[in-house]
């Protein structure tokens, strides 16, 4: 019995040794991306100054960036709506994002992300003039979801 034990035990020890432990090499990142581009343009304008902040999580995400053309916000997982507060320069402007969100198994070892569906995209309409969206599926993929115009 004494024998036993210990081979048994060293047994245990060189069959778990031998499984190859899976790691997460996908990307779990989830935003939204807007590009900036001017009234009538298919091109990217930049902007001179943005500050921009989450409202219900006061998260703010860029604090007076200069020249900037494109931006990602992060959507809210437990909400269907994600509103966010602009500075263009000097003019404020509130962006507010209508989406339904869906959680997606990507596998045991990286777990499941919540993806988003944009439905609806309103503006205060200070600073931004009109609004297209692109694609509606936010996940990791890294493409243009919004297009602001301004």
């Amino acid at each position: 019995m004494k024998t036993i034990v210990p081979l048994i035990l060293i047994l245990l020890l060189f069959s778990t040794s031998c499984i190859e432990e899976e790691t997460c090499r996908e990307s779990k990142e989830v935003v939204l991306q807007a590009s900036l581009l001017a009234l009538g343009s298919t091109t990217a304008k930049a902007i001179d100054s943005l500050t921009l902040y989450g409202l219900d999580n006061d998260s703010v995400l860029y604090i007076n960036r200069k020249l900037v053309s494109k931006i990602t916000l992060p959507l809210k997982n437990q909400d269907d709506l994600s509103i966010f507060v602009c500075k263009f320069n000097t003019v404020y402007d509130t962006l507010m994002v209508f989406h339904t969100n869906k959680e997606y198994f990507i596998s045991f070892a990286c777990g499941t992300i919540i993806t988003h569906e944009i439905d609806t995209v309103l503006t205060t309409n200070n600073y931004i003039k009109s609004i297209a969206i692109s694609q509606k599926t936010v996940n990791t993929t890294n493409v243009q979801h919004i297009q602001i115009y301004h």
